[in-house]
């Protein structure tokens, strides 16, 4: 037993020395190849462990493997090679045809032939270097190409070096094998629900073809998804909002949506137009490169200015040195009301917007040539404090510095 042992250790020796010696072999085969040929073959050579992990990794023709196993007490070692005809022979036990076989089932079925015949045998199997085959990438691209690949590769992962063109469509690729059988595929399908079917592995003698889209439209404004989608033949406003947009959101504007067209007259000239809910319904026939925008509610809302000592609208932020003079800048901003609202109800919705600087007492309201004091520093202190005064479209809300921090300031021992 212990001798049986020795000889096994000696077997697995071999099998990592061919891992290694090959691996050099490759290596140096490719010295005279460009760069990214050479990244690419020792990319895929660091692939020997995710191939046989692999449920989905496929025997491919230039896969190379080694076995090992006990004959008779001796271990006997090989290495095999896949060629285009998919059989394989192991040793003097007999062929196998590992046509469509994933890596995992062929190590199953030559496990149990060898098994068959030795029963006491301990059989290894691994793989030394996966394939690199070429697939043929043509149609709407820069030039038709060959790509390097492996049997772990999907189809979205060429799309970026397959020199696509501005009208090349991701929704209409199709991959026709070596036998002439053809399937299409649509990459937003896989990307969007997950439908890897849409996003097949290549596989040797592939021929890859993208065709012309057929629109691309734009959208922004109160929708879930903003972006530029690929539309099918068919698809339009209410596919592009509901579909691709993934909805509106609860404060989206129906009643003025906003499109945005090239004139059919001159390609520089942008013709906008307005669509309603109705025509969202009908699913109003989009043209390519048309955008859509749909407004929010807010927009529409009336508002006032803000002006003066307050933090600093685009980051609501304040330096937290009181005697720092930046943390006293002033500010302006737009503050949208509600109709009918209270000053003193605005004042306390907004107090997060002032600093130890904004002097609420001094706070008035400038209306036309009017001007108003309101007791701000009221109403942010005492919530059942109602103004005398309500809000009105064109105010200016105006907060000055509050001039005892300096004079505060002045008796103090830092």
């Amino acid at each position: 037993m212990l001798h049986l042992q020795k000889q096994f250790f000696v077997a697995v020796v071999l099998i990592f020395c061919s891992v290694f010696c090959f691996g050099q072999t490759q290596i140096a085969d490719s010295a005279g190849a460009s760069e990214n040929v050479k990244e690419e073959k020792s990319l895929f050579q660091a692939n020997a462990q995710l191939a046989m992990s692999s449920a989905e990794y496929k025997v491919t023709a230039g896969d190379t493997y080694a076995l090992s196993f006990y004959s008779n007490g001796t271990s006997v070692s090989y290495t095999i090679t896949v060629d285009s005809t998919y059989k394989i022979r192991i040793a003097n036990l007999g062929s196998l045809n590992c046509a469509g076989l994933s890596f995992i089932q062929l190590k199953q079925n030559i496990e149990t032939l060898v098994m068959n015949n030795y029963p006491l045998s301990v059989v290894t199997f691994v793989m030394l270097q996966p394939s690199i085959f070429k697939v043929v990438i043509k149609g709407e691209v820069g030039s038709a190409r060959e790509k390097n690949v492996w049997a772990l590769t999907r189809l979205s992962e060429i799309v970026d070096s397959a020199d696509l063109t501005p009208y090349s469509s991701k929704r209409n690729i199709k991959i026709t094998d070596r036998s002439g059988k053809s399937k299409t595929c649509d990459l937003f399908k896989a990307k969007r629900n997950g439908d890897f079917s849409q996003d097949p592995y290549l596989r040797p003698g592939d021929t890859i073809e993208f065709f012309r889209l057929d629109r691309t439209v734009s959208i922004s404004g109160a929708v879930e998804r903003e972006g530029t989608y690929e539309l099918l033949p068919g698809e339009n406003l209410s596919d592009l909002i509901n579909t691709y947009a993934h909805g509106t959101t609860k404060t989206a504007n129906l009643s003025k949506i906003q499109l945005i067209r090239i004139s059919d007259d001159d390609a520089k000239i942008r013709k906008i137009s307005y669509l309603d809910k109705s025509q969202v319904q009908k699913n109003y026939v989009l043209n390519d490169k048309d955008s859509v925008y749909i407004p929010d509610w807010n927009e529409e809302q009336p508002f006032i200015e803000l002006k003066g000592v307050i933090k600093n609208p685009e980051t609501s932020a304040t330096v937290t040195d009181a005697y720092n003079a930046a943390s006293y800048n002033i500010y302006r901003t737009k503050i949208h009301f509600f109709e009918d609202e209270n000053w003193a109800s605005l004042i306390r919705r907004i107090r997060g917007m002032f600093t130890l600087f904004s002097d609420l007492e001094n706070a008035y309201i400038q209306r036309g040539n009017e001007t108003i004091v309101i007791e701000a520093q009221k109403a942010v202190d005492d919530f059942l404090y109602e103004s005398p005064y309500l809000v009105q479209k064109g105010d200016e809300l105006i907060i000055p510095y509050k001039q005892t921090f300096r004079e505060d300031a002045a008796g103090l021992d830092f």
